[in-house]
């Protein structure tokens, strides 16, 4: 399932030790220990993350004792508020609904005056896609430039929500480019990704269709080519899609109640479905190849964005079995069958809480109460009007919960989560509005120490390039072990992972900004706020909590940081920044306690939590 990751190469200034010139940081003590949060470390014991993960792995099989379900709801106001009270109100929600606060955003969400209303002004923009600007600037055969326009929509995409939640939705039905034939497909790859963007806010049974017939599912769990059974040549119907529709997409592995918990018969789980169950299953989605091909097993013409077509004499045509009782009677079509097993999934009323708690999770936190998880899934049976599965109204319903917008009052032991790395650095560019370096190749984005398209080397995590079908993390890994909390990102921040990003971090903020002239290809930061700023170090301190943080600093980090700050003189000798020169640079001053003060919160692990 993938080697282990190698420690990036940092170069000789890579954040271990200041470079010339630069006094050393006061380093907020670095790793997962956020005790505003109660987080503590927590790692897999494997530096490759979710590799070592098999198909025998059992994600989701408890989701009551995972979800921390004996913690009450009690506390949480019947209401959530309608709209941002605070500066801090406003950059909560925007973590949980983009891809980072940054000014402007928070502008436009005070401007619209509720979260509903702009949610809404959200829906109503055209989704920014990928698969265009990759066709026009590669082969299908080179990921470089599917990442670098997924960094330009996660970035300066307009419709924020969206992108958000396509990136969620990419962790829930999984697929990734580690395989060989889809690192290959790079068209097909961003179509995909693309139609996950565009029926995010759609209904989940169109949503669910697509992805089934998406030929860049069927080749990662190889539906596509999928025949019935002929004994005399040792086929049977591939269960592989079958059984991951089921277990991960859908329904999961056990019966629940309508807020997410396991039901129980004399002490044990109730299973949702057994092994004859995916056999039936594997019988439905058999018949479906390429959309292009001219024979059964043609090679030369594969087209992997076009829906897969029936090929009826490659279907099985028995009756078939499927969940909740019902059957399918003997003679379908490939295509009717289909359609029938799509409703029969869709009906079931698992599909409900149990996506409800995965998107909780991706969005907001990671231990969401069966309150929470109960009062979405039911907004998911039915959004108001009749309708079964509009995601649009889903994703109002986590957003605007209680839960969500108050959670981290009410319920202060198990609310947050911890930040995907991807997400650490997106926010850090928005907040401080990072624009690709003058000298940046075809006005990409690009990080030090690694080029986007390779990013995962650095922080363990790049999209649609998990190790397994698994996502990058299970949603019931303990935040420590024997805990009934939990805490999924947590399984890909090891020690290494943690250093390493830090270290990126440290480069972007010290060596790549509007002051600095060093390699002209990397993407820059706009610091002018907090230079500005430097002459007083509790305001800056102040404005970089309220910009990058969930929740206060504790007092005594706090104190320390505007001590250091405040250590650092305003004008010193030196030339360049030199302070050791002869002569006076009047910008080093500044210029060091805004560096300084913003590393000192980007590189603590209060910025590694999400509350």
């Amino acid at each position: 399932m993938g080697g282990e990751r190698q420690q990036p190469d940092m170069g000789e200034d890579s954040g271990d030790a200041p470079s010339k010139g630069r006094r050393k940081l006061l380093m907020v003590p670095a790793g997962l220990a956020a005790a505003a949060a109660g987080i503590a470390v927590a790692t897999n014991g494997s530096d490759d993350g979710a590799a070592g993960q098999s198909d025998t792995a059992q994600p989701g099989s408890n989701p009551a004792t995972a979800s921390g379900s004996d913690l009450p709801d009690s506390n949480l106001p019947r209401t959530a508020q309608a709209g941002p009270e605070t500066q801090n109100d406003s950059v909560r929600f925007l973590t949980q609904a983009t891809f980072g606060p940054s000014l402007n955003a928070i502008a436009q969400l005070e401007e619209a005056g509720s979260y509903d209303q702009w949610i809404s002004q959200q829906f109503d923009l055209a989704p920014s896609l990928t698969e265009p600007y990759v066709v026009d600037s590669d082969n299908s055969s080179l990921s470089t430039t599917r990442h670098y326009i997924w960094w330009e929509n996660a970035i300066r995409g307009e419709d924020q929500l969206r992108q958000r939640l396509a990136f969620a939705w990419s962790q829930i039905f999984v697929v990734s480019d580690r395989d060989y034939t889809l690192s290959n497909a790079q068209y097909a790859m961003c179509n995909f990704y693309d139609m996950l963007a565009t029926e995010s806010t759609g209904n989940f049974r169109t949503m669910l269709e697509r992805v089934t017939l998406h030929p860049v599912m069927g080749v990662y769990l190889s539906m596509v080519r999928n025949q019935r059974a002929d004994p005399s040549r040792n086929i049977r119907p591939d269960e592989n899609f079958a059984r991951e529709v089921l277990q991960l997409f859908t329904i999961g592995l056990h019966e629940l109640t309508p807020d997410g918990l396991v039901v129980t018969q004399d002490g044990e789980a109730v299973p949702a479905y057994d092994q004859r169950t995916v056999e039936e299953f594997a019988k439905v989605f058999t018949g479906w190849n390429y959309a292009d091909v001219r024979f059964w097993d043609d090679t030369n013409f594969n087209d992997k964005r076009m829906p897969m077509t029936a090929w009826e004499e490659y279907h099985e045509t028995a009756a078939k079995s499927l969940l909740l009782g019902e059957d399918l009677a003997a003679g379908g079509t490939a295509e009717q069958d289909l359609a029938l097993a799509l409703d029969n999934i869709f009906s079931h009323p698992n599909v409900g809480p149990f996506l409800a708690r995965l998107l909780i999770q991706r969005l907001v936190t990671s231990n969401p109460t069966p309150g929470y998880v109960g009062r979405v899934g039911a907004v998911f049976n039915n959004d108001g009007t009749g309708t079964r599965g509009n995601l649009a109204a889903v994703t109002r319903a986590i957003l605007t919960d209680p839960e969500a917008r108050q959670g981290h009052q009410a319920l202060p032991e198990q609310f947050g989560k911890i930040k995907e790395p991807i997400m650490r650095l997106t926010q850090l560019w928005r907040a401080f509005d990072a624009k690709p370096g003058p000298e940046a190749t075809e006005d990409r984005y690009q990080p030090y120490a690694r080029p986007v398209d390779q990013i995962e080397d650095v922080v363990g995590q790049a999209p649609m390039r998990s190790e397994s079908v698994f996502n990058f993390f299970l949603p019931d890994h303990p935040l420590a072990p024997g805990s009934e909390l939990v805490a999924p990102e947590l399984a890909i921040l090891a020690e290494i992972d943690v250093a390493s990003t830090n270290n990126m971090l440290f480069a972007q903020i010290q060596e790549h900004h509007t002051r600095s002239d060093e390699r002209l290809n990397i993407s820059k930061i706009d610091i002018e706020n907090e230079i500005a700023l430097a002459g007083d170090p509790a305001a800056l301190v102040t404005h970089l909590e309220a910009l990058l943080l969930t929740a206060a600093l504790p007092s005594d980090v706090r104190q320390a940081i505007i001590e250091h700050i405040s250590a650092i003189p305003l004008a010193v000798d030196g030339n360049d920044g030199d302070p050791d020169s002869d002569g006076q640079d009047e910008g080093w001053g500044p210029l060091t306690r805004a560096t300084d003060a913003i590393y000192a919160v980007v590189g603590s692990p209060f910025h590694l939590v999400q509350l």
